[in-house]
């Protein structure tokens, strides 16, 4: 059998292939041009709906960590129980000026009978209340000295 009048080969000797036509780039080029427009487009979606995330939101949260992490430390490194202890507010208020310049806080302690009045607190140095965004956390003091006393300690935060 002759394939070279069969259409196989052509003059030269080589195997011809009819599977595909000749203006299969242009298809190929086509389908890559439409797949890429359709990627942008998703794309510049995607990015208008994250610009339109509120920076407030994270900043709300950073306050709240900023005033759960400080109240962690001060009941942590027992500030608390001694301030209730001495019967003095100077620890804590120690501490407070020590933390981050541009957030404020108070701490105030209330015993666990009466919860209306606070019977120590302390307000960090420069700060006034006056504020757009305030955040409070509470913890539970658990003070042993003969006999077991609790209290809560309450610590507000805003921005500067």
């Amino acid at each position: 059998m002759d394939l070279k009048n069969k259409g196989f080969f052509d003059e030269e000797g080589l195997q011809k292939s009819n599977r595909f036509p000749k203006n299969r780039g242009f298809i190929i080029s086509s389908d890559a041009f439409i797949g890429l427009t359709v990627l942008a487009f998703l794309i510049l979606v995607s990015l208008s709906y994250v610009a339109q995330v509120n920076i407030d939101s994270w900043n709300n949260i950073d306050l709240i960590n900023s005033a759960r992490d400080l109240s962690t430390v001060l009941e942590k490194n027992l500030v608390f129980e001694n301030a209730i202890k001495q019967q003095s507010s100077e620890l804590i208020q120690q501490n407070i000026n020590e933390s981050l310049q541009s957030i404020c806080f108070e701490a105030r302690i209330y015993s666990s009978t009466d919860l209306n009045t606070p019977i120590l607190g302390a307000l960090k140095a420069d700060c006034t209340k006056s504020f757009s965004e305030l955040v409070s956390v509470e913890r539970t003091i658990i003070v042993n000295d003969s006999n077991v006393s609790f209290y809560v300690a309450k610590m507000e935060a805003w921005y500067k």
